[in-house]
């Protein structure tokens, strides 16, 4: 990485500010549970890889829908940021995926009915943005398994 990282205790003067204000941005769009605010922050054909699901998301409108659900599943979820670094278009944050499970959540397997428990599950989330500023590739590593036994399910 190059010297225009920036951390929880914000930016290096003069280096990725404004990055880390889009962060900040698409990150409130999400908090907000505005689905399509957030959806709004990524390219028309963007593709996002989660271990949330088996193939990438791909599309705004795919994003779009992707958040959705995961609002529909746990309406007061939040995403924490714990750390943030910027390397010219590439963001890398370390966050905290919080929310209760009072919607169907859907899965790969079909929708999950609500357990109302509260899941608190590190994430990592590694983007890059093109020259508009909109996020055209994300890679979202979530912990799965610890969701699930937090939610019961295993």
């Amino acid at each position: 990485m190059s010297d225009t990282h920036t951390s929880v205790v914000g930016p290096v003067p003069g280096a990725g500010g404004d990055r880390r204000e889009q962060v900040e941005h698409t990150i409130a769009a999400l908090n907000a549970h505005d689905a399509a605010g957030f959806a709004a922050t990524y390219s028309q054909d963007a593709i996002v890889y989660t271990a949330a699901s088996p193939d990438p998301v791909r599309g705004r409108a795919a994003i779009q829908q992707d958040t959705q659900q995961w609002i529909t599943a746990m309406p007061d979820m939040t995403l924490e940021i714990e750390e943030v670094a910027i390397d010219g278009p590439t963001a890398a944050m370390r966050l905290l995926f919080v929310g209760t499970h009072t919607g169907p959540l859907m899965t790969p397997s079909g929708a999950v009915p609500p357990t109302g428990r509260r899941v608190s599950v590190p994430m990592a989330v590694f983007n890059r943005h093109d020259e508009s500023g909109t996020t055209e590739v994300e890679h979202r590593y979530l912990d799965m398994m610890s969701m699930a036994q937090q939610l019961g399910l295993v």
